[in-house]
């Protein structure tokens, strides 16, 4: 071989050397970056590793706040409901005391109202005149007068202002207006009421279905319901109603026995 060729082989021969040299450099250079990249991969893993644990850990402490704030939650809407309960039976017991007072008080109204009845009834009792009329009995005259139109039932007798004979089931005795008129006997008053004929009348209950009535009054001191003894002013006589007024002021005066009529002067002295 000649010295070119020679040559040739020996410049061939190092390129070629330092051809592996330079990629055996490079592939080392190559082979030592990437464990670096793997190294920075893997730490970006493991931050991202931690940074989930990290948020799990704060989602799950979250939860776990919100469990607590929950149950305390739940815990004080408890006692509240409690407490409503407990206000609904303080309510309750207070409306049944207040129901109990109430019926209380209503019985006892009840036992006063009956106590002042009864008081009322005794004290009636105790006022009430002997109510003991009978056929025996006899009566005081009402008022001072002559009789100017009799009692007949069986017989018309004459009304001079109506000009008519006709029965009449009681007297008439004339008198003077403002004279006063006293109970024949001890009794009740039935009534006390306005008629055309007779104008104020009053009926007293004599005991034993005896009843006297008194017509033509006026100024009536006393009320349906009260007792009055005999000689007691029941009024006094007025002006005569246009029925009676030829008559003059008088005092119509009727005796019924269980609502028949009686003639007045059998029962007068």
């Amino acid at each position: 071989m000649s010295r070119k060729g020679k040559l040739r082989v020996a410049l061939g021969s190092l390129l070629t050397l330092v051809l592996i040299v330079t990629c055996a450099a490079v592939y080392q250079s190559g082979s030592k970056s990437t464990p670096n990249e793997k190294e920075f991969v893997k730490e970006n893993e493991e931050d991202s590793v931690d940074q989930a644990i990290r948020t799990e850990e704060r989602e799950e402490e979250e939860e776990t706040q919100d469990a607590n704030t929950s149950s305390v939650e739940g815990e004080k809407e408890v006692e509240t409901e409690v407490q409503e309960d407990t206000s609904d039976s303080e309510g309750t017991q207070e409306a049944d005391t207040e129901a109990s007072d109430a019926a209380g008080n209503t019985v006892q109204d009840a036992a006063a109202e009956q106590q002042d009845t009864q008081e009322t009834v005794n004290t009636e009792a105790a006022m009430a005149p002997d109510m003991n009329f009978t056929e025996s009995s006899l009566m005081e005259w009402p008022v001072n007068g002559q009789v100017i139109i009799d009692y007949n039932m069986e017989h018309t007798v004459y009304f001079p202002t109506l000009n008519v004979y006709k029965l009449n089931p009681a007297i008439v005795i004339s008198s003077e207006a403002g004279a006063p008129v006293a109970a024949v006997a001890n009794g009740k008053i039935v009534s006390i009421v306005e008629n055309e004929e007779t104008g104020t009348t009053v009926t007293v209950d004599m005991g034993n279905g005896y009843q006297a009535v008194y017509g033509q009054l006026k100024d009536v001191p006393f009320a349906a319901e009260q007792y009055v003894t005999a000689g007691s002013v029941l009024g006094y006589v007025n002006e005569p109603t246009k029925y009676y007024s030829k008559e003059g002021a008088n005092l119509y005066f009727a005796l019924q026995k269980d609502g028949s009529p009686l003639d007045p002067l059998q029962y007068l002295p």
